[in-house]
């Protein structure tokens, strides 16, 4: 295995243990998660440049790192002063 799969596949787990450990919003990692594990399939059958697929994922999980994590908005309650 080459060693750039290897770091995607790491990333991937680390984006999931961030999703299991709730460091990150939901919504979104299932998205970034989703992405990087289509980047590895790319990779591994060669239709992808694995370098050019290792930054991409790179900055995927950087950004979703890098979005705090919101609340959800069915659990907050409805406040009759609030507008919304």
């Amino acid at each position: 295995m080459s060693p750039v799969l290897s770091e995607l596949r790491l990333l991937r787990e680390a984006i999931e243990e961030d999703l299991d450990r709730k460091r990150v919003d939901e919504n979104l990692a299932r998205g970034v998660y989703g992405y990087v594990g289509c980047l590895i399939r790319l990779v591994e059958d060669g239709d992808r440049d694995p370098s050019r697929s290792l930054n991409e994922a790179r900055s995927a999980a950087g950004f979703l790192r890098a979005v705090p994590r919101l609340p959800d908005p069915r659990t907050r309650a409805w406040r009759p002063e609030c507008p919304a």
